[in-house]
C-alpha cells in the first residue's frame, strides 16, 4: 500500500508503467482519501520527472539521503554557479528530515542567487511574463462607506492583487491551465469569469516545464453550455507554422499572432518553442493555437531586449501532467477542435469565453 515512507518507490514504478490495474486502483483510492498524501505524490512525480534516467533519479535520492544523514558536512558547501534553468528542490524535500531540507535549500538558494547575478550581465535574458499589479482596489461602496464613517477603507483578501497572468479552460467544469511562475507564491488565486472573480486552488504543477493546473472552488460553475470548442494537441508544431494567442496583458483581452521561429525555446530548451510574436507582462499562461484552433503551447516568457521574441512551452508537457492526475479528477480533454473550419475572428470569439485573467496575492 502507498504511504509516506514508500511514495518514491510507487512513483518510480508509476512512471515506468509497472503498476498493475489493482495497484493503480489501490493507489487512486489512497490518494483520493488523503489530500496531504496526494500533495506529496504530486511533488514526488515532479522531482522524478526532472531527472530523465534511473541513474539520475538514484543519484538525487542518494544526495537527499546523504544530507539527511550528515547535515553538518553540507553546511559550508557553496555550489558552483552555472547558467541555465535552476531546479527548485526545496519544495520536494518535505518527506525527509526538516534539518536536511533546510541545509539543502540554503545551498541551492545560494546557487539561485549566483545564477541570477550572472544572468543579469548577459545581453539577452529570459523574462517571465507575469504582470505586477501592486495596488489595492476597493469597491465603490466600501470607499463611500469609509468616507461616511471618516476612516480609511480596509482591504480584504479579495481586494488585494499583487500580480497576475492568463489561464485557459481545460474542461467545462472548472479546470484551468496557466504558468507555474504565476501562482507559485500565491496565498490566494482568483480567476476573472463572466460572473466576477472566483477563487481557485492549485491541483498540480510542474516547475521545470513552468505549468500549473488550477480548479475553481465553486463546483457548480460552468464556463459554457457545451464542451470546449478547442482541443490540446501533443505533436510539436513545425518551423514557420502560423500561430495566435489571446491573453490579459491588461484588464481587457488582447489578440496577438505570429509564427514558430525556432523549434527550441530559450537557451535551447527542447520543451519549448521560440515564437516571433509580441507578448507583454500578463500574458504568461496564454494559450498558443494553430490555424485549426488547437492549443499547441502556453506562453511562458520573452527575450528581454526584444518586443517580438516570445517563448512557449509545448502542450505535450501539459497533456502529460493531466494524464498523471488521479482518475477521480475526471479531467478528459476534447479529441477534436470544433474551430478547425472557422475564420480567425470566429475562433477568437469562441476562445474568449474560455480564457481568463488570473490574479494572485
Amino acid at each position: 500500500m502507498i504511504t509516506e515512507h514508500n511514495i518514491s518507490e510507487w512513483a518510480e514504478r508509476y512512471l515506468k508503467q509497472e503498476l498493475s490495474e489493482a495497484e493503480l486502483a489501490q493507489m487512486n483510492r489512497a490518494l483520493d482519501a488523503d489530500p496531504l498524501l496526494y500533495r506529496h505524490w504530486a511533488q514526488t512525480l515532479d522531482i522524478l520527472r526532472t531527472f530523465e534516467t534511473h541513474t539520475q533519479r538514484q543519484e538525487i535520492r542518494n544526495l537527499i539521503g546523504s544530507v539527511a544523514a550528515h547535515p553538518a558536512e553540507w553546511q559550508n558547501i557553496v555550489p558552483e554557479a552555472r547558467p541555465g534553468r535552476v531546479i527548485p528542490f526545496g519544495k520536494y524535500l518535505r518527506t525527509v528530515s526538516a534539518a536536511a531540507a533546510l541545509v539543502l535549500f540554503s545551498s541551492l538558494g545560494t546557487m539561485f542567487f549566483l545564477n541570477k547575478k550572472d544572468n543579469k550581465t548577459e545581453q539577452n535574458t529570459y523574462r517571465e511574463l507575469r504582470r505586477e499589479i501592486n495596488n489595492i482596489k476597493h469597491s465603490q461602496s466600501k470607499i463611500i462607506d469609509s468616507l461616511n464613517k471618516n476612516k480609511p477603507a480596509e482591504a480584504t483578501e479579495e481586494d488585494v492583487a499583487i500580480y497576475g497572468g492568463t489561464g485557459f479552460a481545460l474542461s467545462n467544469d472548472g479546470y484551468i491551465a496557466t504558468n507555474y511562475h504565476v501562482v507559485k507564491d500565491a496565498n490566494a488565486i482568483y480567476v476573472q469569469t463572466r460572473k466576477g472573480d472566483m477563487k481557485a486552488y492549485k491541483v498540480a504543477w510542474e516547475p521545470n516545464a513552468d505549468i500549473a493546473i488550477l480548479k475553481l472552488e465553486d463546483k457548480n460553475y460552468r464556463f459554457g453550455k457545451t464542451p470546449l470548442p478547442y482541443n490540446i494537441v501533443k505533436p510539436v508544431a513545425g518551423l514557420g507554422q502560423r500561430v495566435f494567442t489571446i491573453g490579459y496583458p491588461k484588464d481587457e483581452v488582447v489578440y496577438n499572432e505570429g509564427y514558430v521561429s525556432c523549434e527550441n525555446g530559450y537557451d535551447g530548451d527542447m520543451q519549448s518553442y521560440q515564437l516571433e510574436m509580441t507578448a507583454n507582462p500578463g500574458q504568461s499562461g496564454s494559450p498558443v493555437l494553430d490555424k485549426y484552433g488547437s492549443v499547441i503551447g502556453l506562453v511562458t516568457g520573452k527575450q528581454s531586449n526584444t518586443t517580438g521574441t516570445t517563448f512557449a512551452v509545448h502542450a505535450e508537457a501539459l497533456i502529460e501532467m493531466i494524464q498523471s492526475l488521479p482518475k477521480s479528477a475526471g479531467l478528459h480533454l476534447p479529441e477534436h477542435s470544433r474551430m478547425n473550419k472557422m475564420e480567425r475572428t470566429e475562433q477568437v470569439k469562441k476562445m474568449r469565453d474560455y480564457v481568463f485573467s488570473i490574479k494572485v496575492n
